[in-house]
């Protein structure tokens, strides 16, 4: 794929949008903050699935724009900030950190594939159903009503006890990153939206997570310092994470 045409779709195109402008955000942190990055996988193929059969032969696959760009992800990351990248078990998430540590360790920075977190994946949500509820309703909906205990949870396990989970798992790893460093966590833009919610009580809206976006955040001494869609907020801890302290 041309090198210019992959540089017009990063700069310009709408979905690389969120992308951008959470790297820019990045900048704004303090210098020597830790910071994890809670990020969807790259542009991938987004085949029409009604029935749970269809899943198996179903291609979602990164496309090969979404491979190049998860490079130019990578190679727009801060140069000073050495990082760490984790992923859910699916292959589009695996490939996608794969492509984001090439594009940084092609600019000299210090980057460490680590692989699989399983924190970012499993809630247990039966098929049918999830592919039920998306195909009729709107997606920010569908978040809606399963934070709201709506579902049977028969078939939507309880949400709570999944984001404190996999908050408690996915925040210790700030202590595998030295002052300034970068974890990196590539999932799912259903997760991240629970993971938004559950961590931060801001609901879900009309915006959804583009590919290649997400959020950031810094553990500071005695608050969160939160990016997310480009605005900066400051954050009580939630209860779990001050009592996991103490």
């Amino acid at each position: 794929m041309a090198e210019g045409f992959n540089d017009q779709i990063w700069k310009e195109h709408t979905w690389t949008h969120h992308a951008r402008e959470l790297l820019r955000g990045l900048d704004e942190f303090p210098k020597t903050s830790k910071i994890t990055i809670v990020l969807r996988h790259s542009q991938r193929y987004e085949p029409k699935l009604v029935k749970e059969s269809e899943l198996k032969d179903a291609n979602m696959e990164l496309t090969p724009l979404g491979e190049e760009i998860a490079v130019k992800f990578g190679e727009n990351l801060p140069i000073e900030r050495p990082i760490r990248l984790l992923h859910s078990p699916r292959s589009r998430c695996k490939v996608t950190a794969e492509k984001i540590c090439q594009g940084f360790t092609g600019r000299n920075g210090k980057g460490d594939y680590i692989g699989v977190c399983n924190a970012l994946y499993g809630i247990g949500i039966n098929n049918q159903s999830y592919l039920d509820e998306f195909n009729k309703n709107e997606n920010y909906q569908v978040i809606l009503r399963y934070l709201a205990g709506v579902y049977s949870p028969d078939l939507w396990p309880l949400a709570q006890p999944f984001y404190q989970r996999s908050g408690g798992q996915i925040w210790s790893e700030v202590e595998n990153i030295p002052e300034g460093g970068i974890n990196i966590f590539v999932t799912h833009d259903f997760h991240i939206m629970i993971f938004r919610f559950g961590w931060f009580a801001i609901p879900p809206d009309k915006r959804w997570v583009d590919y290649l976006g997400g959020f950031a955040f810094s553990i500071m001494e005695n608050h969160i310092l939160l990016l997310d869609y480009g605005k900066f907020f400051k954050l009580n801890n939630p209860y779990w994470w001050k009592n996991k302290n103490k």
